[in-house]
């Protein structure tokens, strides 16, 4: 089988440069190394060219993101050795790290569904609201890690304004003020939250975690309850659906996020669907 590994260097903010030599020099590989930008999305259209069977990522779910878009409907077994910050899809696919030999031997074969909002794929969450705004606020911070991430949740808290969106599913139609709107695949979001704790990722449904407008001060208090999925419960705010085929209609343009990579321009309407058993996935 021809297998080829994808190193984005950049990963889990630039640590993975340092790990990957321990792990490829030396050894009889086929890897490339993408240094910059749109380097994954190039070899991975390379590899589908070339015949390469199946394309390993080593990175996080940007990195995976990428190349899923890259294939283009190509069949080509996709697996994920996860270097990157919060590696949330793979905590879903139950995908730990691997010595890169191990893709070369016999895996498990998944057949897994992927969502697609307008004509983007994503393989585990996309997200719109507070959350979106605090990680586009994060991408132009100086600030970076942990404490970058709270000074970016605390200065968005002071201008967030919730949104009306018009909920449209092929079960049910909703309209309401959120903070949040997150539609998972998988179950994990932003490296510790549990968002969709029954999303499955062969079920052929996505699953929609809805919350309603409330004081900033009570969202804050409901964010350590989501940490192993029990905002759920909070059934005054939290509101939990299913669906195969979404569009949502906000009442004022709004940036979102999917797989973590924030959207370049601010929306006022998206669908979101799902595709079912679009994509081999590798389990060592």
């Amino acid at each position: 089988m021809k297998v080829r590994f994808l190193i984005n260097p950049s990963a889990d903010k630039g640590r993975t440069s340092k790990r990957w030599p321990e792990f490829f020099a030396g050894k009889k590989l086929d890897y490339r190394v993408c240094e910059e930008l749109g380097m994954i999305e190039r070899f991975t259209k390379q590899a589908v060219k070339e015949g390469i069977e199946r394309v390993v990522i080593v990175g996080g779910d940007g990195s995976l993101n990428t190349a899923l878009n890259a294939l283009e409907g190509a069949e080509l077994q996709i697996g994920v050795i996860p270097s990157g910050s919060g590696n949330d899809f793979v905590k879903t696919a139950g995908v730990e790290f691997f010595e890169p030999e191990r893709y070369l031997e016999p895996c498990n074969l998944r057949r897994i569904d992927l969502g697609k909002v307008d004509d983007r794929l994503f393989a585990n969450i996309f997200g719109s609201g507070f959350d979106a705004d605090t990680a586009r606020r994060m991408q132009f911070s100086g600030i970076k890690g942990d404490l970058g991430y709270l000074v970016a949740v605390l200065r968005t808290l002071g201008t967030f304004r919730s949104p009306t969106v018009t909920v449209q599913t092929d079960r049910e139609k909703l309209e309401l003020e959120v903070m949040t709107v997150s539609v998972g695949n998988g179950r994990y979001h932003g490296g510790m939250f549990m968002l969709t704790p029954t999303a499955d990722l062969a079920d052929g449904e996505l699953d929609l975690c809805l919350v309603r407008k409330i004081s900033k001060l009570r969202f804050i208090s409901l964010i350590p309850s989501s940490f192993k999925g029990k905002h759920v419960e909070v059934t005054d705010v939290v509101s939990m659906h299913r669906f195969r085929r979404m569009k949502l209609t906000y009442s004022r343009p709004v940036h979102y996020h999917i797989d973590g990579e924030v959207s370049p321009h601010a929306v006022s309407e998206l669908e979101i669907s799902i595709l079912p058993r679009a994509l081999t996935f590798v389990v060592p």
